[in-house]
């Protein structure tokens, strides 16, 4: 059955489609192909949480790439390579014990020096021993 439905603000119809989304990090800019629901009379949308991920993915790849840290996924990558649980991790390299599940699923933000660590233990895997 197709969904339906009305805009809040002038009643119209809304459409599911795609259109292109600026998403903004200081002095940086990328355009997203945003889907959600548009209305036909006016410049509504209505975006549900699968909707919002595009746009929260693409500022969090934009806000690593301009202060120079890792997304969620290099960072996972980097701790499994050390062969490191989330726990192990976070106990080993600071932050405490979720703090890799937090950095890993986008709900906190790597610091630069833990970025650094990160990346240098990425290049010299065989350093994890000396800590």
């Amino acid at each position: 059955m197709e969904q339906i439905l009305t805009c809040h603000e002038c009643g119209r119809d809304m459409v599911r489609d795609v259109r292109p989304h600026d998403v903004v990090y200081k002095d940086r800019k990328v355009t997203v192909q945003q889907p959600g629901w548009y209305c036909t009379g006016c410049t509504e949308a209505v975006l549900n949480g699968d909707d919002m991920g595009v746009m929260e993915a693409a500022f969090v790849h934009l806000k690593a790439e301009v202060d120079g840290i890792l997304t969620p996924d290099e960072v996972a990558r980097i701790r499994k390579k050390l062969g490191l649980s989330q726990r192990k991790a976070g106990a080993l390299l600071g932050g405490g014990p979720r703090s890799f599940q937090k950095y890993e699923s986008g709900t906190d933000w790597v610091t630069k020096a833990m970025a650094n660590l990160l990346r240098l233990l990425d290049r010299h895997p065989s350093m994890i021993k000396e800590l």
